[in-house]
């Protein structure tokens, strides 16, 4: 999803593994989209399962009229008993995302806020703040900056508006935001910069390393995030495919970068266990005839073998669970 929202920004429009096998305890859930079409961009419901690949269990069933948008970007909140996310309702060709609510058991969704263009949403620890990016519309050039909230939509604060700012994600402390800063639209994708700003937007210091959808290790010492300075893709038979991303983890003073994923397909969206020994990510292909659509994966947070949790297609925005959700 943060891909898709910097494209359109940049464009200026707004538009499996066996039971067992990822050592980590059952009782926990990993929360994703899902495209039923098998790529991404058509229709996403929202879904969790266990990360032994069992229990399977849809949660929304977006109220789309086109065959297109849906449900993406789940965030937990803390205790694990609900989640937000980005509900994407099409009209007319023009993308209108808000924020939704929904119990982790499923069930009607709660509007959160009204949009146009509401997105990647992340809870401070003690659940009483949700920080997102809001894409603003303009004649010059769309904007994209950082707001809060509290828990239930209301009291909605700036916190940056000083560049293309996207995904932010709040450390376990509480404390500092982590976020992705574009300088302008006409900046190529590979240069987002990865920053961290104190909780209330002061104290804004870049990380000095190019990356995306930055989160938190549960200690709060290393960031995951996407990089696409690899450049590591296939061959694309169309000059609009976007670029593939690798996984990385940094210390959180930007010491320490290292790499955790080689492969020609996209990996995305990056999400620790509990435990902070694994994350999990989704991994594929935007063009059918590049590869097999996104799956959903897990890695050891130190690197290796990534291996595929469950037999679905088409999987988006992964989001592990706090321990003890079931």
């Amino acid at each position: 999803m943060v891909k898709r929202l910097l494209l359109a920004v940049l464009a200026g429009v707004l538009v499996s593994a066996p039971a067992g096998a990822t050592g980590t305890a059952p009782s926990t859930r990993i929360a994703f989209g899902r495209d039923l079409g098998g790529l991404s961009g058509d229709l996403t419901s929202l879904y969790t399962i266990r990360p032994d690949g069992s229990g399977l269990r849809r949660l929304t069933v977006p109220p789309t009229r086109q065959a297109l948008g849906g449900d993406s970007g789940p965030v937990w909140a803390p205790g694990g008993k609900s989640l937000v996310f980005e509900r994407n309702l099409p009209y007319w060709g023009t993308d209108r995302m808000r924020l939704m609510a929904v119990s982790a058991r499923g069930g009607a969704a709660r509007q959160l806020t009204t949009g146009p263009f509401d997105a990647m949403p992340s809870f401070s620890p003690d659940g009483r703040r949700i920080a997102f990016t809001r894409v603003v519309q303009s004649v010059v050039a769309p904007t994209a900056s950082l707001f809060t909230m509290d828990g239930v939509g209301r009291h909605l604060q700036p916190l940056l508006a000083d560049g293309i700012d996207l995904s932010a994600a709040w450390s376990p402390d509480g404390r500092t935001i982590a976020f992705s800063r574009l300088e302008s639209t006409s900046r190529p994708l590979r240069e987002a910069t990865l920053f961290l700003a104190d909780a209330d937007g002061s104290h804004l210091r870049s990380l000095g390393v190019h990356g995306l959808s930055a989160a938190w290790s549960p200690d709060g010492t290393r960031l995951a995030f996407v990089s696409f300075d690899d450049a590591n893709a296939p061959p694309c038979p169309a000059a609009s495919c976007p670029p593939s991303g690798e996984l990385y983890v940094v210390r959180a003073d930007g010491s320490g970068l290292k790499r955790l994923t080689s492969s020609k397909a996209d990996d995305e969206h990056p999400s620790w266990s509990p435990d902070g020994s694994r994350i999990a990510f989704a991994s594929g292909f935007d063009v059918r005839s590049q590869g097999h659509a996104p799956w959903l994966m897990v890695i050891r947070a130190s690197g290796g073998k990534a291996l595929r949790i469950g037999h679905m297609s088409g999987v988006i925005d992964p989001s592990w669970s706090p321990a003890g959700v079931r």
